[in-house]
């Protein structure tokens, strides 16, 4: 139902275990393909997710892979729906999500399984620079917690707009696809895009609270890229390729997924420093694979 979802039209879906409790869709990028659900969790349910990390001794985050430590500038807690005290909502929310967001081929696969939820606290000021979720985390859910935002994917696509039209050095989306798979392989996402000049709310999309939208003049995606935000939000991105250049030479494995899956370059996203106090988000990471 999302995949035929067209910028910028929205859907009303209901969670599957409350049918009361409405939750609006809408597509805010074609590539990759990423949606906004409003109003999956509600505000008591984001103040229990929160004061659960508390009272789980949250510590420094740690990021693996490109970057280093203080990229991230957080404090994270890991909440498993089994062991949780708030077991009931989590794995409510947890199969809620599941349930309309994965394919239940996907869903009954021997290699797919659910990450416990992330819950991190972003300081003043703290980051987490450009990355993508890759391999095996098919599919991220970002819940903002208490309505500050500032995710950017610096090459979503909106509708025909590339933001790769309005670089300075012309690049096309080749020439970054393949810069993407060599700096995945070698340096590092972040320390190879400093030259590469892309600005927030300039290129790309961005996320952000509500109020900076508002100061923003409350322009359109279309317009500017800026996508608000509210306590309670979802964001909803696919981290693979959906359309393939060589579909001719597809192959499948015994649960009908691509092999080898291609992670789509244009999922790089960032988490922007927050200049409003402290941000609270949640991920749910959905995994197919080793």
């Amino acid at each position: 139902t999302l995949s035929s979802l067209p910028l910028g039209q929205t859907l009303i879906l209901h969670r599957p275990s409350n049918a009361h409790h409405a939750i609006t869709a809408e597509r805010i990028s074609n590539e990759p393909n990423a949606f906004l659900l409003r109003n999956v969790l509600t505000k008591e349910e984001c103040r229990d997710i929160m004061q659960e990390a508390l009272t789980s001794n949250m510590t420094a985050a740690e990021t693996r892979g490109e970057e280093d430590n203080l990229s991230r500038q957080s404090s994270v807690a890991w909440l498993s729906s089994d062991k949780s005290t708030s077991t009931s909502m989590l794995s409510l929310l947890q199969n809620d999500v599941n349930s309309i967001l994965v394919n239940p081929q996907i869903t009954t696969a021997e290699h797919f399984r659910i990450e416990p939820l992330q819950v991190l606290q972003y300081q003043k000021g703290g980051m987490f620079v450009p990355h993508h979720d890759g391999h095996p985390r098919f599919l991220t859910v970002i819940h903002y917690l208490n309505g500050v935002a500032g995710t950017w994917f610096p090459f979503a696509k909106v509708d025909a707009v590339d933001p790769l039209d309005f670089l300075e050095e012309g690049y096309t989306a080749a020439e970054v696809r393949e810069k993407f798979w060599q700096i995945r392989q070698n340096e590092g996402v972040a320390s190879s895009m400093e030259n590469m000049n892309v600005v927030p709310g300039t290129h790309g999309i961005v996320l952000v609270e509500r109020d900076i939208w508002v100061e923003e003049g409350s322009p359109s995606l279309e317009e500017s890229g800026i996508v608000p935000v509210d306590a309670g939000d979802a964001l909803v991105f696919y981290n693979y390729e959906t359309n393939y250049e060589d579909d001719d030479k597809k192959e499948s494995n015994d649960d009908g997924i691509r092999i080898p899956p291609r992670e789509d370059w244009r999922a790089l996203h960032a988490g922007l420093p927050s200049m409003k106090g402290s941000k609270w988000i949640a991920n749910h990471w959905f995994r197919y694979g080793e």
